[in-house]
């Protein structure tokens, strides 16, 4: 069994969007908060020590990622007492992770504005409502997170450390960013599409034949007319069309002419002006296409910027964050491998035997034997 638990500044706020005594480095409205600086050390990042209440909101928030992906619970433990280090790894990972957003984004001299105060607040509470709605409550959700408040908090704190960041180096002007002009250029290479499919083959992706597909090749051209009479296309789209990204693009395709979709469907786009319509049906290897090209917007600029960005220097974000990471000067003190979960947890996060399973459906089975028995 291999886990590895990714960063989690990602996973957490997100999770919470789709739902929706300490010290402050950064603006006080929305800062990341160390905790409990008198505590044993854990690690030292370039000679700053992680105490251990900070240590151990990553440890807890690890445990649980690891228990969950499992599906064993807190049994994966003893089931699979490896799974100890890869824990360590990645608390160890995360807190890295957090350290050096903190320690760039203050030796840049960078603030959040109090809109990310804003933000954040409003996320929180979109947050507890729908939780509400699934009949759970906030608090009960950070649990079964591993997280209490203060550490959500910091998580939020980290998202917006790294946006700040992220623009600072590769935003508009930005330090390691192109000329905009140079990047505006590349996206003018870019289309925007809908597309109505109806495919030339079952469900399985076995070729139509016969009066199937003749069946199917009606239909597309009935469609085609139906658009050219008037009729809406998103209406007749949302209605008939057979793409399965259609629920992930109901919006359009945004794509360049690399060989990311399929020629016929792409050589159709080229050959519409932004706003047009196909007049005949565009066949592919997938069936028959009815295509309506879209004008590129500044929402679509945005969405593809940093993808562009990349591709002229080779460079993200992210790239520059694992860079840190790796630069970063690291020590642990002895003993630091050898950690258990209640080491850094307390005696409350001792966890279950999986031996207790065991011996209680031994029990269970012998029981019943002896029912059958009498």
């Amino acid at each position: 069994m291999n886990f590895y638990v990714k960063r989690i500044v990602a996973t957490a706020v997100m999770t919470a969007v789709c739902l929706g005594a300490t010290m402050q480095l950064g603006l006080p409205q929305m800062a990341y908060a160390v905790k409990d600086n008198s505590s044993d050390t854990m690690m030292t990042v370039d000679g700053v020590d992680v105490h251990q209440g900070e240590y151990a909101d990553y440890f807890s928030y690890c445990k649980s990622m690891i228990e969950s992906s499992s599906g064993m619970g807190p049994y994966v433990w003893s089931a699979y007492p490896q799974m100890r280090e890869q824990l360590i790894q990645a608390a160890d990972q995360n807190c890295l992770y957090a350290r050096v957003l903190v320690q760039h984004f203050d030796e840049l001299g960078l603030k959040l504005d109090r809109n990310k105060t804003w933000d954040y607040k409003q996320t929180m509470a979109k947050t507890i409502e729908k939780l509400q709605e699934q009949g759970m409550t906030f608090d009960q959700w950070l649990d079964s997170m591993g997280m209490d408040k203060g550490f959500y908090r910091n998580v939020f704190a980290q998202s917006y450390y790294l946006e700040a960041l992220d623009d600072y180096y590769f935003g508009e002007g930005g330090e390691k960013a192109p000329a905009e002009k140079d990047i505006r250029a590349e996206f003018e290479k870019y289309y925007k599409a809908k597309h109505i499919l109806i495919r030339n083959t079952d469900d399985e992706g076995n070729a139509l034949t016969g009066d199937a597909l003749k069946e199917k090749q009606d239909l597309a051209n009935e469609i085609q007319k139906r658009i050219n009479d008037g009729e809406d296309f998103d209406d007749l789209m949302n209605q008939y069309s057979e793409d399965s990204g259609l629920q992930f693009n109901p919006d359009g395709y945004l794509f360049q002419d690399d060989g990311s979709m399929v020629q016929g469907f792409t050589d159709g786009v080229k050959a519409l002006q932004p706003g047009e319509t196909t007049k005949k049906l565009v066949e592919s290897e997938y069936g028959w296409h009815i295509i309506q090209r879209l004008p590129l917007s500044e929402d679509d600029y945005q969405s593809v910027r940093a993808d562009i960005v990349y591709d002229l220097t080779g460079e993200s974000m992210d790239d520059l964050v694992q860079q840190w990471m790796d630069e970063a000067k690291v020590e642990y003190p002895d003993g630091h491998d050898d950690l258990t979960i209640t080491d850094v947890l307390g005696d409350d996060a001792e966890t279950p035997d999986i031996a207790d399973i065991m011996s209680g459906s031994s029990s269970a089975a012998s029981s019943s034997a002896a029912g059958s028995a009498d």
